[in-house]
């Protein structure tokens, strides 16, 4: 009679347990509500806003939908007191099973934000220690998580400071490359003190309004800063040729592309604040070092004099002081290192902490940068700014400075930016050519991959045409056949060629190889022969080996540039005769620089023997002995770096394991190749620590290209079908399997 009565109980429990979580969830379902789209189009975007922002500024909310779906797009508006990106998420996805199929999402106000970790590899440069250093900056802010469906994450928690933050660990099972469903965009004012409502008012307001009117590119600027790609003129000049193909409207009597070098004038910073403001400017791209809270535009400039070239010196020194003690490092061991590295006297760091020389320092290296001080005073009019820049995109925290273009006083509507650092080796003007034939920003920023990539603003936003082109719309509109996209493989228009060539490879993959050789031998556009290497460089066949060895002498430096490094990510020796020449033989520095660091991932001897076969059959001049030199030396410093530094560490069991883990590290940046058999070893070894095996797994993940990958990829079948291998070590070792099989996120970015 007890046991019966007890489970009467329990069943009653168990109903008012059911009866809660439905009200729980009809509550929850209650509190979403979703406005239907009153224009029907063939595709849609998703204006996604929080209850608040929508109870505030409705209005605006509502006009900038009438204006999206005015320009072609049906809206949806969906607003909710969102409570983390998995219930977001689901709602986009089923938005894009439905009709209109959803092309895209626009994020308005407090939406909550995803923050990546276990991804580096899918950003182009990004590589902190996700162990040392807290959550908030060792993850990636990253709307990819939105924008690809396929990629499987497992939920870490919230920040418990920055609320709108929720931390995401991408999964060793989900695909280890961004191939995004949709687009997406960031409507998230800039400033801790502003009434961030009156914000997004206005800048919706406004953008609706210039939705009305045609927007051409007529006048345009690419900025090129101090530092970027080790600051080669060859590079930078050969970026014009690019932009040509691609905007030659601009090349004409009745357009304009001002290519702006930080060497030009003493003055730049102030010349971009006045290009900034001009009422023609259309389009601004800024190549540069980058802050959150500020654009690096300049360096120093240039000393007329030895009493001018002391002082810059001495201003230098100043400053690493001031940061030490910033930092709360020990100002005499910092003091202690510069004379000795430097060679200086005691005298040069006078002043340091002055009041007086501080805020002269200060002003000087204020004129050197554009800060977002800066950007608050002026009128920005360019309506679509790329910041190929660290940082500027970091719309995760209170203020960034992308933010304070886009949603300031000027006119612009949309920017490309990052939320870290990302790499100067990249292709930044990728399909930027689609943006004059009137694609839409967050359909052009679809085609691309990089994880720390966003768009800040109006993802919705359009150029103008200067004509009709139904080929690109049937690019990106139609699921086009095979045949079809080889007919327009061969089109007049270099931006059709490229996108068709880009579209085919992605239906056909590697049965396109072979077509993708010949392209590349018989395009006379840059952008085009660009596309095919890329593309073969996913493939990673026979087609896109030997290519290397005629892509190594291309007219366009960026080609050579990236041959010279997927040379040394291969690893095949091979190359080691044509890499040796271009080190030596190249009139790119950056083509030299990448030639060096590659060449180094070779045995040694080898590779030093052919670097002195060139320069031994130079003729007889003074650079002859010199260049022998320095490349002996260098070789010789990376050998012993590898052999004598680098892997005795990691294969001591005396050494800490927090240095052995950071020197397995190492291979992430530098592939060196004839580690990758000791690193198995010491990976599969039981007896290694297990964090210490982990890492080196993570390592062995980024050699993509390499001859060894086989290798690599037999270790991991073993571990991973062994039952002594620990739950930690197979999940890494899965990760990396994955990555490896699938291949590069980005081949540009190796």
């Amino acid at each position: 009679m007890k046991k019966n009565k007890l489970a009467f109980s329990l069943q009653i429990i168990l109903i008012i347990e059911l009866l809660q979580l439905l009200v729980f969830s009809s509550a929850a379902l209650a509190q979403l509500k979703i406005i239907q789209p009153r224009q029907q189009h063939n595709s849609a975007l998703a204006v996604i806003v929080d209850k608040v922002t929508y109870q505030k500024i409705g209005d605006a909310v509502d006009a900038y939908r009438d204006a999206v779906e005015d320009d072609g797009l049906s809206a949806f508006i969906l607003i909710d007191d969102w409570k983390n990106p998995e219930e977001i998420k689901s709602e986009i996805i089923k938005l894009y099973n439905g009709s209109p199929k959803l092309e895209g999402a626009v994020f308005i106000g407090d939406i909550p934000i995803p923050m990546i970790r276990n991804a580096q590899y899918m950003t182009s440069a990004f590589k902190l220690d996700e162990d040392k250093y807290p959550d908030f900056r060792a993850a990636v802010a990253s709307d990819c998580y939105y924008d690809d469906f396929n990629l499987k994450f497992k939920y870490l928690g919230r920040d418990s400071v920055h609320k709108l933050s929720y931390y995401y660990s991408l999964l060793p099972e989900s695909p280890q490359r961004i191939e995004k469903e949709i687009y997406s965009g960031r409507i998230k004012p800039s400033g801790s003190n502003i009434d961030k409502y009156d914000a997004i008012k206005k800048y919706l307001l406004r953008t609706a309004e210039q939705k009305k009117k045609q927007n051409f590119i007529k006048n345009a600027f690419v900025f090129t800063g101090h530092g970027y790609h080790s600051q080669s003129l060859p590079a930078w000049a050969d970026e014009r040729t690019a932009l040509r193909e691609q905007f030659p409207q601009l090349f004409r009597p009745d357009g304009r592309l001002k290519n702006l070098h930080y060497s030009l004038s003493d003055e730049m910073k102030d010349v971009l604040l006045i290009e900034l403001q001009r009422p023609e400017m259309d389009l601004a791209i800024f190549h540069a070092h980058g802050d959150t809270d500020m654009q690096l535009l300049l360096g120093y400039p240039p000393a007329m004099n030895v009493n001018q070239n002391i002082e810059w010196i001495k201003s230098y020194l100043r400053s690493k002081l001031r940061a030490a003690q910033k930092r709360n490092k020990s100002i005499a061991e910092t003091k202690e290192y510069f004379k000795k590295d430097l060679d200086v006297p005691e005298s040069w760091f006078n002043g340091s902490f002055s009041d007086s020389v501080a805020a002269a320092d200060s002003m000087i290296d204020y004129k050197l940068d554009m800060h977002i001080e800066d950007v608050r005073s002026i009128s920005p009019q360019p309506k679509f700014i790329m910041f190929d820049e660290c940082f500027n995109g970091s719309y995760h925290l209170d203020e960034y400075i992308a933010g304070e273009y886009v949603f300031g006083k000027g006119k612009v509507i949309a920017a490309e930016a990052n939320t870290v650092n990302t790499l100067q080796d990249r292709w930044a003007d990728e399909y930027l050519g689609l943006l004059n034939e009137g694609i839409r920003i967050g359909n052009w920023h679809r085609l691309k991959n990089s994880l720390e990539s966003v768009i800040i603003g109006d993802p919705t936003f359009h150029f103008t045409p200067l004509s009709r082109n139904n080929d690109i719309e049937l690019l990106l509109t139609k699921d086009c056949s095979a045949d079809e996209l080889r007919n327009l493989t061969v089109n007049s228009d270099p931006v059709v060629r490229e996108l068709a060539v880009g579209m085919l490879y992605k239906k056909i993959k590697a049965q396109y190889e072979y077509d993708l050789v010949k392209i590349y031998r018989n395009e006379p556009s840059p952008n085009v022969r660009l596309r095919a290497l890329k593309c073969l460089a996913e493939i990673d066949g026979k087609g896109f080996r030997e290519i290397l060895k005629e892509s190594i002498n291309d007219p366009y430096e960026f080609i050579r540039r990236m041959t010279a490094i997927w040379m040394g990510e291969t690893g095949d020796k091979d190359y080691l005769p044509l890499l040796a020449r271009q080190i030596i033989f190249d009139e790119s520095q950056r083509v030299s620089f990448d030639g060096k660091s590659s060449i180094m991932f070779f045995n040694n001897k080898e590779a030093s023997d052919e670097l002195n076969k060139v320069i031994d059959n130079l003729p007889e001049v003074a650079l002859r002995k010199e260049l022998k030199d320095q490349m002996n030396s260098s070789m010789q410093r990376n050998e012993t770096w590898l052999y004598k530094e680098i892997l005795p560490v990691i294969e001591s069991d005396t050494t800490p394991v927090r240095k052995r883990i950071q020197e397995a590290r190492t291979f992430r940046n530098y592939r060196f190749h004839e580690a990758v058999p000791r690193l198995i070893t010491l990976m599969e070894n039981q007896s290694t620590d297990l964090s210490l095996r982990v890492s080196i797994a993570e390592a062995l993940g980024w050699f993509n290209l390499s001859y060894q990958k086989d290798k690599i990829l037999i270790a991991c079948n073993n571990l991973i079908g062994s039952r002594k291998t620990p739950l930690s070590l197979k999940e890494e070792v899965v990760r990396t399997k994955n990555r490896l099989i699938q291949g590069l996120n980005d081949a540009l970015l190796p």
